[in-house]
C-alpha cells in the first residue's frame, strides 16, 4: 500500500518552489493527530538470529553495530513498504547528557533517554549509496529505550550483550565483537500491537530526505547503569560523548500514521 500521493505531491512542490527541506526528522509524534492505517503485516528477518557474527563502533560520534560473516541476509519488508526489501546496513544508537533526555523523536511531547535506529536500505538500488536521492531509499526502525533505577542485577539481560561491550571500545573509532544475538531485545519491542510510520530524513548531515520511518512506541526498559555507560565513550577529541541526538523538526504537512 502507497503513501498519500497528495501529501507527496504537496511536500515536492513546496521543495521545487524555494529549495528548503520541509520533510526533516525526528518529530514530535501526537497520537492523538495519527490516522489509523492498516497495511500487510511488517516482516523482519535475522535481525536476532545467532548465525554471523556482530561488530560495535564507537565513531566518535554515535555508536554503530553491524551484522557481517557467514549470516543470511537481515531484511525488511511489508508494511508500509510496499514490495520492496530494504537490507540491514547498521544499528545507530541516540543519547543524551541526562535520562530525560536522548531519544530523536518524542511521543506526545515526551523525551525518552535513548533510541535505537536500525537503517535499512532499498535492495532495489544495490547500495545504501545509491539511496540518498530516492524518496524510499531507507526503511529505518526506531526503538526508544528508558532508564530506570534498577539493582545491577535487575539490568535488561538481552540489552547487556551490548551495553557490558562498551567498555571495550571507550576511544574513538575502537571496534569490538558482539554475539551474533546481541539485537535480541528489537523482538521485545516489536511485539507492540502497532507503530508509527511516516515519511522523513536522516538525522545528520546532510538529512537526506529518504526516509520511510517505522517508530514503535512501547519503551525498552534499560537500567540506569546502562544508559550512563554510553556517556563514557569518548570522541576523536578524547571529551566524552554526553549528547548526539537532532532536534525535533517541524511536520510541515506531513502525515503521521498508526499501524496496527
Amino acid at each position: 500500500m502507497k503513501h498519500d500521493q497528495g501529501v507527496h505531491d504537496c511536500l515536492n512542490n513546496i521543495l521545487e518552489g524555494d529549495g528548503r527541506k520541509w520533510g526533516q526528522s525526528p518529530i514530535d509524534i501526537d497520537e492523538d493527530k495519527a490516522i489509523g492505517m492498516k497495511f500487510p503485516a511488517l516482516l523482519m528477518s535475522g535481525h536476532w538470529s545467532q548465525d554471523g557474527e556482530a561488530k560495535m563502533r564507537n565513531t566518535g560520534t554515535e555508536v554503530r553495530i553491524t551484522l557481517e560473516g557467514k549470516k543470511s541476509p537481515v531484511t525488511i519488508r511489508g508494511g508500509p513498504l510496499s514490495n520492496d526489501v530494504y537490507e540491514l546496513s547498521e544499528v545507530v544508537f541516540r543519547w543524551g547528557s541526562s535520562n530525560c533526555k536522548g531519544a530523536e523523536h518524542t511521543l506526545n511531547g515526551t523525551w525518552f533517554t535513548m533510541e535505537a535506529q536500525a537503517v535499512h536500505f532499498n535492495t532495489r538500488y544495490k547500495t545504501i549509496e545509491n539511496c540518498w536521492d530516492k524518496e524510499d531509499g531507507l526503511a529505518i526502525c526506531a526503538y526508544f529505550l528508558q532508564a530506570y533505577h534498577v539493582l545491577v542485577w535487575d539490568e535488561h539481560p538481552l540489552f547487556s550483550r551490548i551495553s557490558d561491550n562498551l567498555y571495550n571500545i571507550i576511544q574513538a573509532e575502537s571496534v569490538t565483537k558482539l554475539p551474533a544475538n546481541c539485537l535480541g531485545w528489537m523482538g521485545q519491542a516489536c511485539q507492540t500491537s502497532g507503530y508509527y510510520n511516516y515519511l522523513g530524513s536522516t538525522t545528520t548531515f546532510p538529512f537526506h530526505e529518504c526516509v520511510t520511518w517505522i517508530v514503535f512506541p512501547e519503551p525498552v526498559r534499560i537500567s540506569e547503569n546502562q544508559a550512563k555507560l554510553f556517556r563514557m565513550l569518548c570522541n576523536k577529541q578524547g571529551v566524552c560523548i554526553k549528547e548526539n541526538y537532532r532536534e525535533v523538526q517541524k511536520l510541515n504537512g506531513r502525515v503521521v500514521y498508526y499501524v496496527s
